[in-house]
């Protein structure tokens, strides 16, 4: 296993990787209005995969517009719809949301929205597959595993540009044409 760190304005984050692609990514507590750096830093030693994936999250949560297609992950021992789910997830743009059920369409099982939550649940590579782009179709925020839970998540989604009426995604956006269309 290897490591590398990046900073945000809101802590520190951790992302490892084994020799196949980069298999965990803790991001920190978007919901704070401090930053908290009370994590103990793991020992692994960085890899050059470790370390670009870092620099890319670092300029992420800088503002920039980062695409992670090309970095490589290890979803584990998921299964199969699972895998698909989060395989999905990882080609939605920069910004672009849409919601459970239209996941659950894009993997071939129109009636799985529920399950499309749980396998987002069990998402260890946050930002780099990009599950806080999914909410609920009338624009709630149901549910985020990172820190933070759904502050985070609302955090990252004002900072790719989604607009919010009070706690709710605008309807609007909820809908990825491109990616409905392939």
């Amino acid at each position: 296993m290897y490591c590398s760190t990046f900073l945000t304005r809101y802590g520190t984050g951790v992302v490892y990787a084994t020799d196949q692609g980069v298999a965990k990514v803790e991001i920190p507590d978007l919901s704070r209005t401090e930053a908290a750096d009370n994590m103990q830093l793991p020992e692994f030693e960085p890899s050059g995969l470790t370390v670009r994936a870092a620099d890319l999250l670092q300029r992420y949560f800088k503002g920039d517009r980062i695409d992670f297609g090309d970095i490589p992950v290890v979803l584990g021992t998921l299964t199969p719809f699972r895998h698909n789910v989060l395989n999905v997830i990882r080609n939605f743009p920069y910004g672009e949301i849409c919601s459970y059920g239209q996941v659950a369409e894009l993997c071939g099982s129109p009636h799985a929205a529920r399950a499309v939550g749980g396998a987002l649940a069990s998402n260890q590579i946050p930002v780099i597959i990009p599950c806080h782009r999914v909410v609920a179709s009338d624009g709630r925020l149901t549910g985020f595993s990172a820190p933070g839970g759904e502050g985070t998540k609302r955090a990252l989604l004002r900072m790719e540009g989604v607009e919010f009426q009070g706690l709710l995604v605008v309807k609007n956006q909820i809908l990825i044409h491109r990616a409905l269309n392939r």
